[in-house]
């Protein structure tokens, strides 16, 4: 309980409108970092400025197209400055990235990130769900990474995002035994198919998208797995969608694509499958209707559950609610993942030969990917 209290002393205090609103009522000087600084972020600046708030310096490493009216200094040459700012504004990940490592001493904020407002609110008005979530956490990586995830929504800063740097969907602990039967919703290129299939597993995986089906079936017959053209959700019907051939597509009542929606019992039903071992989900949002679909399964098999829990605010609370409500006996944890470039497109299309050069280790930290695990 104490810590849980302690949570939401520092979401309060470092909410992100909280620290602007302190930044220009003491007239606090910081800094804006930005490897880059085109046209786009010094619009931003101004804008900063236009709301009094007292930028007074601009860190780089590529000159600004414009001269400026602030003092504008290289990077190795301020991070040789004392004192440090107390505050580092960014633009985008990778430069939150590269204050975090060349000023660890500042808290660094990223200015343009999803609306923060959301996040506090969602936070502030389920308090009780959440503490419930924090308290079912088996150990204290899991509490500790609760608390980042909360605390990086509500105040903009990366840095209080704790990375765990087990693989995506294999937690220790969650991991299930050799010739386990993996049901995975959300396959996209296959590629967490064919790492599974290529660790023993009987793999069956679900595929929405055409396109993205056309591309997985060649893996597919390559790695030994399963993929299937339809969707999963809480009961049988046909639904419209539009193909887009990327990784984030989800279920709409418009497009010209037809797919059919089933549920994970009824497939369990008709394969005939002896038992389900794990359910991995990642699917924009769907997983609990998923995760209705899947009663009979995981009330008669408890498979290992991995769940993404970052595609709505409320996941955090309604997932672990659910699976409780049909196993009162599962156990939790919860792991925030980095994104592998060389696997994953990067928002910022920056390679991992860019990002060596920065000095940054060759992996994508993000504010999302968090995955609650259920055994």
């Amino acid at each position: 309980m104490k810590n849980f209290v302690k949570l939401i002393q520092q979401a309060y205090k470092e909410y992100f409108p909280t620290t602007v609103q302190k930044l220009v009522d003491n007239k606090i000087p910081f800094a804006f970092l930005s490897r880059n600084p085109t046209d786009k972020i010094i619009a931003a600046m101004n804008d900063l400025r236009a709301h009094k708030l007292n930028i007074s310096s601009l860190i780089i490493i590529s000159p600004p197209p414009v001269n400026l009216d602030i003092n504008v200094i290289q990077l190795k040459e301020a991070v040789q400055i004392y004192p440090q700012p107390e505050y580092i504004f960014t633009a985008d990940i990778i430069d939150s990235r590269l204050a975090l490592k060349n000023f660890p001493a500042s808290k660094v904020v990223t200015c343009n990130k999803t609306n923060p407002k959301s996040w506090y609110k969602a936070f502030m008005t389920h308090l009780d769900e959440l503490q419930n979530v924090y308290e079912s956490l088996i150990d204290e990586e899991s509490n500790k990474t609760f608390c980042g995830y909360w605390l990086a929504h509500t105040s903009n800063q990366l840095g209080r995002v704790i990375h765990s740097k087990v693989e995506h969907y294999m937690c220790p602990g969650f991991i299930p035994e050799k010739d386990a039967i993996i049901l995975e919703a959300g396959a996209y290129d296959g590629g967490t198919a064919t790492i599974l299939s290529e660790m023993g597993y009987r793999v069956y995986t679900f595929e929405m998208d055409k396109i993205n089906f056309d591309r997985t079936s060649k893996v597919a017959e390559e790695k030994n797995f399963v993929v299937e053209n339809m969707a999963l959700g809480s009961y049988k019907h046909m639904l419209r969608y539009a193909a887009t051939g990327k990784g984030n597509n989800s279920l709409k009542k418009s497009g010209e694509d037809l797919v059919e929606v089933i549920t994970l019992d009824s497939y369990v039903r008709d394969k005939n499958l002896p038992c389900v071992d794990m359910i991995k989900l990642d699917v924009e949002g769907a997983e609990l209707d998923i995760l209705k679909g899947a009663k009979t399964t995981i009330a008669r098999y408890k498979p290992i559950l991995a769940l993404s829990a970052y595609h709505k605010e409320e996941d955090f609370w309604t997932l672990m609610n659910f699976v409780k409500s049909i196993r009162p006996d599962y156990e939790f944890a919860l792991r925030h993942c980095y994104e592998n470039p060389e696997d994953e497109p990067m928002s910022f299309k920056n390679g991992v030969d860019h990002l060596i050069n920065l000095g940054l280790e060759p992996d994508l930290r993000n504010w999302w990917e968090c995955i609650l695990f259920a055994r």
